[in-house]
């Protein structure tokens, strides 16, 4: 982790995905904390490294004159030899999808509360030719006062713009709009189907469009969602009409604005029973729901907070001792988390301990461990770095190896472990035909970058094993980045 970017004082690392990492970092001029976007500028090479840095530059001027309670404020944008940058408002809050439980429908006051926010920012962006382009759970911040702040307008574009070019298709699979996926021209009204699926996620506990990529495409592309009601009864019918206009195939069908679809949505609510309301009509929660979402955030955020057990470094959960998360760890867990702990904590600081326990409470062998750790490893260098002391522990503790039965070898995880560490699979020659085919795959889950990953990792790679290890680091996702591998497996 680097010390300083530009002006700002690095202080850790907030999250990583296929092109940079974002870190908590301190602006020292004027004294703020602030969250650092970078994109690794050795990824990318001649041309293609031009059009993205130019495409990240966009995202700074498309955020930065975006000033809503809503949207996560862009400060500043930068260049340094090694990265781009920008500099943001730092949230303190919880993504949407780590409230989400699945299978769960969320109380219709929250729901009101939060699309609301969710559809008024997303007007204001629009009417000054802004769009996302891709609204998801993860993307929508809640803070403890249940405010909506979107987030990662990475990928959003001025639409007088001529960098962002009709047939490119940028966003995530299960909620992108089905001219994304045919790489159509893109306007608000996508963002407006985005924000539907999230909905929809809302009212049932599910996304209604589930499964593989392609599965998903084709879904999103000619399929009709099953009606909430038949899902969450509760709800009754009022929400049937609006999420079926809002998820609409053509875009000349669904609502033109995010407005609209936030008139539907208000009358369809008031059918039912409104959520009380300011005076200019925003709901907001009553003091027990409120009450219960800050416990809720203040739970997530102590899950990263865990207070650490000295003996094996490892952060316990509330109200476990020391005495018995040891007792309940396997020999081989207890002889390398050590270890690993230690040559992690050197690549990505004191997340380290965080990321091993709950890596750990999924893992059933060391190679199943390292995979769902090596995800998180920023560099090239670091992850072979890391890669090497596995290998050494391996030696060391023959027994800890490849303990999981059969039947736990064909989950996703197992799966995408096998494949990142090269040792389930044999080692096949590759050739033209499963590159343009892997390429295919790997657009769906991180978009046109997947030609320049791809292009960067053929000269280091002489077998589709180590093809597959590197390229699969691309995908931010754990369960995307298994999807992805899963379907690689299928191909021939």
């Amino acid at each position: 982790m680097p010390e300083q970017i530009g002006k700002y004082r690095v202080d850790s690392v907030l999250g990583e995905g296929a092109m940079g990492v974002v870190y908590k970092a301190f602006d020292p001029h004027i004294e703020r904390v602030v969250a650092l976007k970078t994109i690794r500028k050795e990824l990318l090479r001649g041309h293609q490294e031009m059009d993205l840095v130019a495409r990240f530059r966009n995202e700074a001027q498309a955020s930065g004159r975006l000033t809503h309670p809503n949207i996560v404020a862009v400060y500043d944008y930068g260049e340094t030899e090694d990265a781009a940058f920008i500099a943001m408002e730092f949230v303190e809050g919880t993504p949407l999808n780590a409230l989400l439980v699945p299978n769960q429908p969320t109380d219709l006051a929250r729901v009101m509360v939060w699309m609301t926010q969710l559809l008024r920012a997303l007007g204001y962006a629009h009417a000054r030719g802004v769009v996302h382009r891709d609204i998801k759970p993860a993307n929508l911040i809640i803070t403890a006062e249940a405010q909506v702040k979107i987030t990662d307008f990475g990928i959003a574009r001025i639409e007088s713009s001529t960098l962002t070019q009709t047939g490119s298709m940028i966003g995530t699979p299960s909620y992108m709009s089905p001219e994304q996926f045919r790489g159509a021209e893109i306007d608000g009204r996508s963002d407006v189907f985005s924000a539907g699926i999230v909905l929809y996620q809302l009212l049932t506990g599910v996304r209604p469009f589930v499964g593989a990529v392609s599965v998903v495409m084709q879904q999103i592309l000619n399929e009709n969602p099953i009606a909430p009601s038949q899902l969450n009864a509760v709800v009754g019918t009022a929400f049937d009409p609006v999420l079926r206009d809002a998820l609409a195939k053509k875009p000349a069908d669904r609502y033109a604005s995010a407005e609209i679809f936030l008139e539907a949505l208000t009358q369809a609510c008031r059918q039912i029973g409104n959520a009380p309301a300011t005076p200019d009509g925003m709901p907001v929660l009553s003091d027990s729901d409120r009450t219960i979402l800050a416990s809720q955030i203040r739970d997530v955020s102590a899950s990263q907070r865990a207070p650490v057990n000295q003996m094996s470094g490892v952060g316990l959960t509330s109200g476990q001792t020391g005495t018995s998360l040891m007792a309940t760890m396997t020999p081989w867990k207890l002889e390398v988390f050590p270890a690993l702990e230690a040559v992690l904590s050197r690549q990505i600081g004191p997340m380290a301990k965080l990321l091993l326990k709950k890596a750990g409470a999924r893992a059933d062998d060391i190679d199943t461990l390292a995979g769902l750790l090596l995800a998180h490893v920023p560099s090239e260098s670091g992850r072979a770095e890391f890669l090497d002391a596995v290998a050494s522990l391996k030696k060391k503790s023959p027994g800890s190896t490849m303990m999981a039965s059969a039947s736990s070898s064909g989950s996703a995880s197992a799966a995408a472990v096998a494949t990142a560490l090269g040792s389930a699979m044999s080692s096949v020659p590759l050739d033209p035909a499963f590159i343009a085919a892997v390429e295919t795959l790997l657009t769906h889950s991180i978009g046109a970058i997947a030609k320049v990953v791809i292009r960067r990792a053929l000269p280091k790679c002489s077998n589709r094993d180590d093809f597959l290890t590197l390229i699969a680091q691309s995908i931010e996702s754990t369960s995307e980045r298994s999807q992805f591998l899963k379907s690689v497996a299928g191909l021939s």
